[in-house]
């Protein structure tokens, strides 16, 4: 039976949308807010491979197609309070074909396309699965047969919809499978900070497409490509990012992304490495913290080596223990703290190793465990001892003081 997923929200007219935000925001931004949301809400319900409806307040179906896409099918939610509305597309969704039914808002940006495919595979082993949220309420509620009682006689909008709901599905009969619970964006501290991720390329067209890919299923996020004239298709396979072109070499690139950056939070990310999952609310949770100055990712190698698990092992206890993460973990930080230490310092190599060194004299260095997935195309190339070796003689030459221009013609004679 087909799975299908109603996406309850309001076309994002400023002054219309989000009024409780208008006072931090403005109208506008409150506006953008609500298109944000509602869009990542989108691109996350299409990841749970459901036919999606998206039911609306204000604007119209032709304004919604030209903003969302013509893949989707769009209702007008009509008149009734929301429990009325909820019930009434249950109904005409139930009337049409059997199958589970799920319903969520657009302003919980945590629930992702694994949480609603987690909510459709708990409806083949109960008859209501429902997500709650710390207000009191939920974020999503579904159900695999009509219950009309779920919406009669709700407070909405109160701290006890949640209470009220479990209490009508088992007055109903109805088995409840709990979601994690998550927050929704109502006020001004609920708004998570954005992240600008900044990719400075070279010759990196093969892995680029995905990598940007990935980085866009965040919420609140932006990525820069900051390119440094390779002769290759990097320009092309950037799709969904906005490209800066840039002279000089990779902290030049690293630096410029940033300046043109609007995000709070700055993450640079080679152009071979592959963010983990639900990346974004890591790093917000990782810099939750104010002591932190700087983030990594765990270290994985994509490729089967001999010997890699040996780096891998060596590599996290570097970045753990050592408080030493290298650039192909994934570097995250407040923009703040970027500024405070001055941005990578112009240097022709060891750009990062020098910012992090830097980072780790005015905050604490942390690592994520989840991993960023890097390529191994450099172990395959020349193998495990010589890598390590020539990049355990660039951190001696380092601290014993040799130039970075000779260190750079070592590394890439070696």
């Amino acid at each position: 039976m087909e799975n299908r997923l109603i996406i309850f929200t309001r076309y994002p007219a400023p002054g219309t949308t989000k009024t409780r935000l208008i006072p931090s925001l403005g109208a506008e931004g409150a506006a953008a807010l609500q298109r944000a949301m509602t869009e990542h809400a989108v691109r996350q319900a299409l990841r749970a491979n459901a036919r999606v409806e998206v039911r609306y307040e204000g604007g119209s179906a032709e304004r919604m197609r030209e903003w969302l896409g013509s893949d989707i099918a769009y209702v007008e939610q009509g008149a009734g309070d929301l429990g009325e509305r909820m019930a009434r597309a249950f109904a005409e969704n139930f009337e049409k074909r059997p199958g589970p039914v799920l319903i969520m808002g657009a302003d919980c940006p945590t629930n992702d396309g694994k949480n609603l495919q987690d909510a459709f595979e708990a409806l083949k082993t109960s008859d209501c699965v429902i997500g709650p949220a710390t207000d009191g309420g939920y974020y999503l509620i579904g159900t695999k047969v009509p219950c009309p009682a779920l919406f009669e006689g709700i407070e909405w909008g109160s701290a006890h919809v949640l209470s009220r709901t479990r209490a009508a599905a088992e007055a109903a009969g109805l088995s409840v499978h709990p979601l994690p619970e998550l927050s929704d964006v109502d006020l001004p501290e609920d708004v998570p900070p954005r992240i600008s991720v900044v990719i400075p390329t070279l010759g990196e067209e093969e892995m680029l497409s995905r990598v940007i890919g990935r980085c866009r299923e965040g919420f609140g996020v932006e990525v820069i490509v900051a390119d440094g004239g390779g002769a290759d298709r990097s320009l092309e396979a950037a799709v969904g990012a906005r490209v800066i072109e840039v002279e000089g070499g990779r902290a030049a690139q690293q630096n410029a992304g940033a300046k043109a950056a609007d995000g709070d939070v700055l993450l640079f990310l080679h152009a071979d490495t592959m963010l983990p999952e639900r990346w974004d609310w890591i790093v917000r949770e990782a810099l939750s913290d104010p002591t932190v100055a700087l983030g990594a990712f765990s270290f994985k190698v994509r490729e089967e080596i001999r010997g890699v698990k040996f780096i891998e092992q060596t590599t996290n206890q570097r970045s753990r223990g050592g408080r030493m993460p290298y650039g192909d973990q994934g570097l995250f930080l407040r923009r703040e703290m970027f500024e405070k230490v001055g941005g990578f310092p112009d240097l022709p190599i060891m750009e990062d190793y020098a910012i992090v060194r830097a980072l780790g004299a005015v905050g604490e260095i942390v690592t994520v465990p989840e991993a960023a997935v890097t390529s191994g195309r450099r172990w395959l190339k020349h193998g495990v001892f010589k890598v390590t070796l020539v990049n355990k003689l660039m951190i001696a030459g380092y601290h014993l003081g040799v130039a970075p221009e000779k260190l750079a013609r070592f590394y890439r004679r070696a």
